[in-house]
């Protein structure tokens, strides 16, 4: 059988893949995967198990139920400083957010600018629509410079990808640092996607997206995926220029047709539920880890959002520690699978505290096994190359 020409850009997820080598240890203390360890709330619940007794089978419209668009609009418009004209759709999951808006916009031999570190689907799924990604370097505090960006641009640059608060390093954005690169593409013609999926697990200050400040020259996307611990449920949404969604929208259609109505009909009652509970025990959660690796004398820039934290290893590269730390069953992932370096791993405390404490314990044994070895970086590891 022969493949497509694209199958030779992409690989397996090296999260997935190293997830699945350590799911089904015994006793593993899982501080991997990102997704939340509380329930859907009960109302969400409840309204979902009532969609399907009232049936909910049918179709709903490409962009979704327009009740849900409206109340997600709505909510964007009092949040996030959404535009009244601009335009919003549900999509299946943020992932499927972005992948639509990369057909829409991205054609091959484009370049889109990226994170490094990365969220792990954005360099495939450029490569997947012809993209080039082209990282952008965010070490060594994981902050936002413009004039890092600016100096990427050229004129085969379509689009830039921001993330905040970001995975794997848990990094806020400020909105001076949003503001210079709003500035920048504004100046440069080059639109901005912003997956703001952590919106609402935001620690220290209140979060601050570049909607506001680039209007529809920014689409938005986001979800209920970790605001509501649906991740499985797969509902996202996006939000922008009303040409853009409409585009979008077209494009959906063919390869899923609508999102799952059952979930969108849940959804509808996301609005209602108050979440700060649940921020506050994982403000609690990323207070209790950053403080037990800076005592083990880990490098740890503390995140300011999201349910990650993404310190530099204490001795070889990410792959070696991440493997002795599953011999102690403790389960990471490489820096390496978000980046071109090898110097960090991504720890999720989106877990119990006692969990959290168990794999504090192994860190800090971990910590003083190779004091003499400095990580190593491997130059060019996910490198994209330009011509």
């Amino acid at each position: 059988m022969r493949f497509a020409e694209r199958n030779r850009r992409i690989g397996a997820s090296g999260v997935r893949e190293f997830f699945g080598k350590g799911r089904p240890m015994p006793g593993a203390i899982d501080l991997s995967v990102g997704q939340a360890d509380f329930e859907v709330p009960r109302a969400i619940q409840a309204a979902t198990i009532e969609a399907i007794r009232e049936g909910c089978g049918r179709y709903s419209p490409t962009r979704g139920y327009p009740a849900l668009v409206e109340a997600t609009r709505a909510h964007l418009v009092a949040t996030h400083g959404l535009g009244d004209d601009e335009q919003v759709m549900m999509t299946c999951g943020a992932s499927g957010a972005i992948a639509t808006a990369l057909l829409a916009l991205v054609d091959p031999g484009d370049e889109v600018l990226v994170p490094d570190p990365w969220f792990v689907i954005y360099q495939e799924l450029v490569s997947i629509v012809g993209g080039t990604p082209v990282p952008y370097d965010l070490y060594p505090d994981f902050r936002l410079r413009a004039d890092d960006l600016a100096a990427l641009i050229t004129d085969r640059t379509k689009l830039v990808i921001l993330n905040t608060p970001a995975n794997p390093t848990g990094t806020v954005f400020t909105t001076e640092e949003l503001s210079a690169v709003a500035e920048l593409c504004r100046s440069r013609g080059v639109p901005v996607l912003s997956d703001e999926l952590y919106d609402l697990f935001v620690y220290d200050a209140p979060h601050a997206g570049i909607k506001p400040l680039l209007g529809d020259g920014s689409l938005l996307v986001g979800g209920f995926s970790k605001t509501f611990g649906m991740a499985g449920w797969r509902l996202g949404w996006a939000a922008g220029h009303a040409e853009l969604i409409d585009r979008m929208c077209t494009l959906q259609q063919f390869p899923y047709a609508c999102p799952p109505t059952l979930v969108q009909r849940g959804a509808l009652a996301a609005f209602d539920v108050d979440m700060s509970e649940q921020v506050s025990r994982y403000r609690s959660k990323r207070d209790l880890v950053v403080a037990g690796l800076t005592e083990a004398g880990y490098e740890v820039m503390p995140p300011g959002g999201s349910f990650f934290v993404f310190p530099r290893v204490p001795w070889g590269d990410d792959m070696s520690f991440c493997e002795r730390a599953r011999e102690e069953k403790l389960i990471l992932f490489p820096g390496s699978m978000f980046s071109r370096r090898n110097t960090h791993f991504r720890l999720s405390f989106a877990a119990s505290h006692e969990t959290l404490e168990q794999g504090l314990e192994v860190l800090a044994r971990l910590a003083g096994e190779d004091p003499a070895a400095d990580p190593q970086e491997i130059d060019g590891r996910g490198d994209q190359t330009r011509s």
